[in-house]
């Protein structure tokens, strides 16, 4: 997992970001393959071209799209680094993303790579405001992985800052 170089420019402007996705699940104890890194940050300035021009001038592919009103992203910037490293950051939108990142841990991924992770119970609420089959799969996935009682009262502080349609699909979860 090279991702060294996406990792420096978001350090250097200071952005806060976490892994998410597959790569965040299996650091959290299920164990999920997938070619791609999942970034998640609040920092708008990622969407701009010039962030990324010295990245482009290695032979990096970067694609980036600001989402519309409507759309539950701010942005993505897909990445895709010259030696094939494929990394999705996600832009967030609402304010519960954004406070999430300050709670995450660092952990070891992969050999010596040192990123931060969302808790396991925001790893939970991120996949249930996603909301699709698989999203539902991977919570109930990680709500097994640890200590059920904890995640969930964890998942149980937050929900209410997500939206109110998550608390159904919740509620099935743990029945």
């Amino acid at each position: 997992m090279n991702i060294e170089p996406v990792r420096r420019i978001l350090d250097n402007m200071s952005a806060p970001y976490a892994l998410i996705g597959a790569r965040a699940m299996a650091a959290r104890g299920y164990p999920r393959f997938t070619v791609d890194i999942d970034l998640l940050t609040s920092d708008l300035r990622v969407l701009d071209p010039h962030i990324w021009a010295d990245l482009e001038r290695t032979g990096a592919t970067v694609e980036r799209r600001r989402g519309e009103h409507d759309d539950p992203l701010a942005g993505v910037v897909h990445i895709l680094l010259p030696d094939g490293t494929d990394v999705d950051i996600v832009v967030a939108r609402w304010k519960w993303e954004s406070e999430l990142l300050t709670r995450c841990e660092v952990l070891t991924i992969g050999e010596g790579v040192h990123l931060p992770v969302p808790r396991t119970s925001d790893l939970i609420l991120l996949k249930l405001a996603a909301g699709g089959f698989a999203d539902l799969q991977d919570a109930a996935a990680l709500l097994a992985t640890g200590n059920r009682d904890a995640i969930a009262r964890e998942v149980e502080l937050r929900i209410d800052d997500v939206r109110p349609d998550v608390r159904a699909a919740w509620r099935s979860l743990v029945a």
